[in-house]
């Protein structure tokens, strides 16, 4: 979208944007009143020129969102007073009512507005999940209350350093991290025959009497088995590589299948573990791969759904700021924040984000990039296009994909289009 070509000196009439705006949204001046500061759009008859706008706004984000599927998007504007909220709250109203599973996740950690309409007495939140939840003090537990997914997220959110020690039934697993990057598994109840020396030997690459002749000096040096292979020569790089990854991939597929039992978490310094001198794997990338479906969070999601409030609009959901934190900018940036956005969009249709905007805080350049688009939003006749055209290449710059704007507070007198016999002539009189 070339916002260039539409900004005047004042953003002012629809008529001055040629067509490229996003949506129109009526003032609500001829409209019913409200007596809350946000306009609610289910206080007005369903075919008035209020109501009929946010349809049109969600009609006109699912044509724009044809060829890739719209997850989440942020809603900001260059300045306050621009109707940010107001459009959030609406368009959410609006998408809901279509059917659509939508939770508002209010993302204003400075000036948070939207709670005192959906959560007054609400004191937990966003903030809440993003310092408390999923940065969690693991120590020990039940393995039906976390998944393994569960355990992986929270000691690379928390960058821990240590052993996680499972056990379920008979079978015990060690899994060794170094700040919170799972580094070796150790299938510690494993079988002789399913030992990697065994392998090696069933394979034909060590005879018998050199894989005793490897075994000794690597229990004598306390070096890992594949690295002492490699070093004396009997195995090459690539071909052990291979060796390994099944090797891990058995001890992760054990892991993987404790569905009860329980599991500790050993702190250690850096110093404590190194990794390991021959690892050719990712193995947060080999976990993945071993999965079978999709990927469960039961102790996560669970404490997440805590913080969600179920509007009385059905589909419609709310997550509150939670307490007003010191470092919004910080909280926003960080890896879990990128981790919530990823695990809300699998439970919900679609997310709006609704942040401070643009000109006083970097909070939505932070955000924009994380999510599927960016609606503007410009209050007519008051804006100066110096500044929303500075917002807006702000946001450009960042790679954000920029859906559209909304211009928002239009005065229908000014513009016969929205005059007042156009929506009941099109409705007819006993329309809903």
């Amino acid at each position: 979208m070339n916002f260039n070509r539409f900004l005047n000196s004042v953003v002012k009439w629809p008529r001055n944007l040629k067509g490229e705006e996003l949506n129109r949204k009526k003032n609500s001046r001829d409209e019913k009143s409200s007596d809350r500061s946000t306009n609610w759009v289910g206080d007005f008859p369903v075919q008035s020129h209020f109501a009929e706008s946010y349809r049109t706004l969600r009609t006109n984000i699912q044509f724009s969102s044809m060829e890739e599927e719209l997850k989440s998007f942020l809603v900001t504007s260059s300045v306050e007073q621009e109707g940010k909220s107001t459009t959030v709250v609406n368009l959410a109203h609006t998408m809901a009512q279509a059917g659509n599973s939508v939770l508002i996740v209010e993302a204003d950690l400075r000036k948070p507005k939207l709670r005192e309409l959906f959560a007054p007495q609400s004191s937990k939140g966003l903030s809440d999940i993003l310092t408390r939840t999923l940065i969690f003090d693991i120590q020990s537990g039940s393995l039906k209350e976390f998944s393994l997914s569960d355990l992986f997220m929270l000691l690379s959110l928390s960058k821990r350093t240590g052993i996680l020690h499972l056990t379920s039934k008979n079978e015990k697993v060690d899994i060794f991290f170094i700040r919170g990057v799972p580094e070796n598994v150790n299938w510690i109840t494993r079988p002789k025959e399913k030992k990697l020396a065994t392998l090696l030997v069933n394979s034909k690459v060590l005879t018998t009497e050199q894989a005793k002749h490897v075994l000794i000096k690597a229990r004598n040096t306390g070096q890992k088995l594949g690295f002492v292979l490699i070093n004396m020569g009997f195995v090459k790089e690539d071909d052990m590589a291979g060796f390994i990854a099944l090797h891990t991939i058995e001890g992760l597929r054990i892991a993987l299948q404790f569905k009860e039992g329980q599991f500790s978490f050993e702190k250690f310094s850096g110093s404590r573990i190194e990794k390991p001198s021959f690892q050719p794997l990712d193995l947060n990338d080999l976990y993945r791969k071993s999965l079978i479906g999709e990927e469960e969070f039961p102790f996560i999601e669970k404490k997440i759904a805590s913080h969600i409030i179920k509007t009385p609009t059905n589909n419609l959901f709310f997550l509150p700021t939670g307490y007003i934190p010191p470092n919004p900018t910080e909280l926003l940036s960080s890896s879990q924040m990128s981790s919530l956005i990823t695990l809300l969009e699998k439970r919900f249709d679609v997310l709006i984000i609704d942040t401070p905007p643009v000109m006083p805080a970097s909070d939505a350049l932070i955000l924009a990039p994380q999510t599927d688009g960016v609606l503007f939003v410009v209050k007519a006749g008051r804006t100066n296009r110096q500044i929303v055209r500075k917002a807006v290449e702000q946001i450009k710059a960042t790679q954000a994909n920029i859906m559209g704007v909304v211009l928002n507070a239009v005065d229908t007198r000014r513009d016969r289009y929205y005059s007042s016999n156009y929506y009941p002539s099109y409705y007819g009189k006993g329309d809903q």
